[in-house]
């Protein structure tokens, strides 16, 4: 316990001090024995605690800390399921949060019941089992065969297809969590003792084939998927001393010289030094041209070098580089679920029993009613139970998500969570900075007017461009660039004066580069003057005028209009530019509405406003957008150039394409309406199922194919988003 914090036992704790309950404590973790525990500390539950996790016993667990259920990483549980990591719930009955890499890696159980690991837990080929037990249920019901022999045949089918299942059943049962391999045991052991033989072997084979085929098709979903985060290579070419080694790209420091082969991918940020070749980006910006790169260009982890070798100087570290950063912000996504998903592991947490009480209830209460004999309700109880679990939901609702940021992110869009997803699907308002978001950044020169008739526009560019070639100012730097190389050797009694611009003497003659302010200090009036950003003025008199500006993406007004035509509402512009600028870009882009002159603190305060007329969007780029990013319902970062605008961010487009706003709303629109589809496919087929099988007009395999059929036509339906074009 820290500090001053007490305990039942009467004493009082600081640091990592003992008490007399024997256990070590700490700050703020809380277990059932009363007392405070944090980090890696245990309580007397034998559990180990650490922040936000929870277990069914009651206590918070983290990463890779046991519970009483004793899972940990790698290890197998009692349930049956093998867990990794943030694995998924089990049959256990523990609530695991699931990473993307977890869940591609380890074949995490859904919760469900069914064993989604192809075998895994088995010594073998899961197929040839099923395939003995169909041989003896054929011969088992071969009608010249005696009746006791064809029923221990079709017992002995019945056992050898479903003991991976009813182990799992069984055990779960024990723990008193019920889920669908304890419905199938129940099912399978009820029509035997029925004396339905051939309905029991029928069932559970049929059963367990539906089961295998489940898991080859949500394999193959997550074989797609993981292939979308296989960007980033382990190794790198190291120059060093005149040779090259091939070394693990973890142990190469910043400002190390790498050499990146033709066809190799870029292991680590870098720049070229020498070298000249094109570069297939697809896999980190989505972009389908290569881009040519030579001497001096930055490279990104997880390009593909086509053509020349490149000597490169690493910029990053192989944590920090851009592939890294990806992988990590796509497999930490699925910690933000969504209220679709939330209400599936919800639903499915009480569903199950309740079917099992329902069964139960036909099972006896039409009898008691005078409706029939007990056999033929139980016979459509297991009809009922078999027909009834939930595992199409469990498994393709997660996993149509899981496709979605799959797919997005190999277009370069990185969305963190279903969460986001849901909300960029119904979006009202989108909301964007002006600098480096709606606008490149890039101030250019729009406009160069002579106010003298003594001098030509292309004479005053030149003397604004000498002046200002000594400044690092963007404007000057602007100039220069618009202008070109200035000879300014000429240039005497030069001075920059900070936040107006620069005084500077050519050919005996005194010349003013600069703001109004400037001006205005020397004792200029510029009330007449036409608004600009730079004038040139020489004894007195303004001779003319350069305006800058930071120029409009070139699909900036295309992806608003298109955003328009989504249904977004209304499109709102927020900076902290002067408001003729802000208006101008206003107009170029087609923006609703603009509010500029905004401090940082006062773009949230907008942000609050926007929020309240429904779902909203922010989209930025800077450091001082952060906030405005993390206050938004989606916060979308451009390009991976800021680390806490990125961190507040929701959204991420590596490209720094606007364009990308259109895919992700188009591509979140598409996975959500999968997954609802999917919602209302697998409850639809059930309640009919369910319905027939309560009035005795639905046969075992219609049970089963509203199981595991639904599940694997559900599942191959979330893998369409990878094909998704939009």
């Amino acid at each position: 316990m820290s500090e001053h914090k007490h305990c039942s036992c009467g004493h009082e704790h600081h640091g990592h001090e003992h008490c007399g309950c024997g256990h070590e404590h700490h700050e703020h973790e809380h277990c059932g024995c009363g007392h405070e525990h944090h980090e890696h500390e245990h309580c007397g539950c034998g559990h180990g605690h650490h922040e936000h996790k929870h277990c069914g016993c009651g206590h918070e667990h983290h990463e890779q800390e046991h519970c009483g259920c004793g899972h940990h990483e790698h290890d197998h549980c009692e349930c049956g399921h093998e867990h990794h990591g943030h694995g998924a719930g089990c049959s256990c009955g523990l609530d695991h949060d699931i990473s993307l890499e977890s869940c591609i890696d380890d074949g995490c159980s859904c919760g469900c019941g069914h064993d989604h690991d192809h075998g895994h837990s088995e010594k073998g080929s899961p197929w040839i089992p099923i395939g003995i037990a169909a041989g003896l249920a054929v011969v088992g019901m071969l009608p010249f065969l005696p009746g006791f022999a064809g029923n221990l045949l079709l017992t002995a089918a019945c056992i050898l297809a479903g003991w991976p299942l009813f182990r799992a059943g069984l055990k779960g049962m024990i723990r008193f969590h019920l889920d669908e391999t304890a419905l199938l045991l129940i099912a399978a052991v009820a029509a035997i003792a029925l004396g339905e033989f051939r309905e029991a072997a029928l069932v559970v084979i049929l059963f367990r084939l539906g089961n295998q085929l489940e898991n080859l098709a949500i394999a193959r979903s997550k074989k797609n998927i993981a292939a979308l985060t296989k960007i980033r290579p382990e190794t790198a070419n190291l120059l060093a001393d005149g040779t090259v080694q091939e070394v693990s790209a973890k142990s190469v420091p910043v400002g190390s010289t790498i050499l990146v082969k033709p066809g190799e991918r870029v292991p680590l940020d870098a720049v070229i030094e020498s070298g000249e070749s094109s570069l297939d980006t697809a896999a980190i910006t989505g972009e389908s041209l290569p881009r040519e790169a030579k001497a001096g260009d930055k490279v990104l982890s997880g390009m593909i070098n086509r053509d020349g070798a490149l000597q490169c100087r690493t910029v990053s570290s192989f944590s920090d580089s851009t592939a890294s950063r990806i992988i990590q912000l796509v497999q930490e996504s699925s910690a933000k679920k969504g209220q679709t998903e939330k209400l599936i592991s919800k639903f499915a947490r009480y569903y199950t029993p309740i079917i099992i009480v329902l069964a139960l209830a036909l099972t006896f209460l039409p009898p008691l009613l005078g409706q029939g004999p007990v056999s033929m309700w139980l016979q459509r109880a297991l009809v009922f139970l078999v027909a009834s679990c939930p595992c199409a939901l469990v498994i393709s609702i997660p996993l149509s998500f899981f496709a979605g940021i799959g797919a997005g992110s190999r277009r370069g869009i990185l969305v963190k969570g279903s969460k986001s997803m849901e909300i960029l699907a119904k979006l009202h308002s989108a909301v964007f900075d002006k600098t480096g978001t709606l606008t490149t950044g890039h101030l250019t020169v729009t406009e160069v007017h002579s106010l003298d008739e003594s001098i030509s526009e292309e004479e005053l560019l030149h003397l604004c461009a000498v002046g200002e070639s000594f400044s690092s100012h963007p404007m000057a730097q602007a100039v220069v660039e618009h202008y070109g190389k200035a000879d300014s050797s000429a240039v005497s009694d030069y001075q920059e004066i900070s936040g107006m611009g620069v005084r500077f003497s050519l050919e005996g003659k005194a010349y003013l580069c600069g703001g109004t302010r400037l001006l205005n200090a020397n004792g200029i009036n510029t009330a007449s003057l036409p608004e600009a950003n730079i004038y040139l003025a020489q004894d007195g008199r303004v001779l003319g005028y350069l305006t800058v500006a930071d120029t409009l993406r070139d699909d900036a007004k295309e992806v608003l209009s298109q955003l328009k035509k989504l249904g977004l509402r209304r499109t709102v512009m927020l900076t902290g530019d002067n408001a003729a600028t802000a208006e101008k870009i206003r107009l170029a882009c087609g923006a609703d509405t603009v509010k500029a002159d905004l401090l940082p603190h006062q773009k949230v305060e907008e942000m609050e406003k926007i929020k309240a007329d429904g779902p909203s969007m922010f989209v930025g780029d800077g450091m001082n957008d952060a906030p405005v990013l993390a206050m938004a319902d989606v916060g979308v970062a451009m390009g991976l150039g800021t680390d806490a605008a990125i961190e507040a961010a929701d959204v991420v487009l590596v490209a720094d394409r606007l364009s990308g706003l259109v895919d992700a709303v188009k591509l979140s629109r598409r996975t959500l309406s999968i997954a609802r589809f999917n919602i209302v496919f697998a409850l639809g087929v059930k309640a009919v199922v369910l319905l027939l099988g309560a009035l005795g007009h639905a046969a075992m395999w219609m049970a089963v194919f509203a199981d595991v059929g639904v599940s694997i036509l559900c599942v191959l339906n979330s893998t369409r988003i990878l094909a998704s074009k939009k």
